[in-house]
C-alpha cells in the first residue's frame, strides 16, 4: 500500500507541474506549486535530501516524511537550503531566498503570504463573498499544512482554498545584521567613509529599491 501511495503522490506531483498557472491558497499555502527535490545543509557538514516546500505562514520549511506526511524542519542549525535551483537561508527565523552574495553579505528575498489582506478584503478565491451565509468567516479560515497532514489529502483539496496574495520584501544581511533593503535603512548603517561616497553612487546608478538588479549594486557598494 505504501508503494502504491508513493507512486500516486509522485504522479500527482509531476502532473501538477504542468498546470497553466499557480496561485497559493489556504488549502495549498506554499510558495511552490509542488514539493520539489531539495537539500538541507546543517552544521558539522551534514546534509539531507527530501521533497521540500516553503509554507507561507511564517515562511517555514516543510518536507515529506517516509509516511507521506508533511512535517516542519526546525531552523536551528540549518545553514543553507536548496529547493530546485533556488537557494535559501534562515534569517530572523524566516526562510528567505538568496538573490546575490558578496563575501558573507547577502541580498535576500522574502515572499510572504498577505493573509491580512484576505481577511480585510471580504473576498476569497475567484471573488467569492466571504460575508455571505454560504461561506465561512476568513478570520478563522482552515489553513492546510499545519499539524502533519497527509500530502495525499492536501493534494485532493489543493484548488479549494481562498487565494493568498504574495508580498515581496527585500533585505540585506551586512556583517551578520539584517536590514531592510530601502534607502533609509541603508543610510543609517553607512560608515562615515561610505556616507561620503553615497550621493555619487546614487546619482550614477539611479537605484530602484524594488528592483533586484539595483539592489545587487547596493550590495556590492556596501561590501567594498
Amino acid at each position: 500500500m505504501k508503494r502504491i501511495f508513493s507512486a500516486a503522490v509522485a504522479l500527482t506531483l509531476v502532473l501538477s507541474a504542468f498546470a497553466d498557472s499557480f496561485e497559493p491558497n489556504t488549502k495549498w499555502p506554499y510558495l511552490y506549486e509542488s514539493f520539489t527535490s531539495g537539500t538541507v545543509y546543517s552544521e558539522n557538514n551534514e546534509k539531507s535530501e527530501s521533497l521540500l516546500n516553503v509554507h507561507l505562514s511564517g515562511n517555514v520549511l516543510h518536507f515529506i516524511n517516509s509516511d507521506g506526511r508533511v512535517c516542519q524542519t526546525p531552523d536551528k542549525g540549518v545553514i543553507r537550503v536548496e529547493i530546485g535551483s533556488d537557494a535559501y537561508i534562515f534569517s530572523n527565523h524566516k526562510l528567505m531566498q538568496i538573490l546575490d552574495s558578496n563575501g558573507t553579505n547577502v541580498l535576500l528575498l522574502l515572499q510572504r503570504g498577505a493573509f491580512d489582506r484576505i481577511r480585510k478584503s471580504g473576498t476569497g478565491a475567484y471573488g467569492a463573498d466571504l460575508t455571505s451565509s454560504s461561506t465561512r468567516n476568513l478570520s478563522s479560515f482552515d489553513m492546510a499544512g499545519i499539524g502533519m497532514p497527509e500530502l495525499g489529502k492536501m493534494l485532493q483539496e489543493k484548488n479549494d482554498g481562498y487565494a493568498i496574495p504574495l508580498v515581496k520584501e527585500y533585505y540585506f544581511v551586512i556583517n551578520g545584521v539584517q536590514i531592510d533593503a530601502d534607502k533609509k535603512s541603508v543610510e543609517e548603517c553607512l560608515s562615515e567613509e561610505k556616507k561620503a561616497q553615497w550621493p555619487a553612487f546614487l546619482k550614477e546608478n539611479k537605484i530602484k529599491w524594488k528592483k533586484p538588479e539595483s539592489l545587487k549594486k547596493v550590495l556590492e557598494f556596501l561590501s567594498k
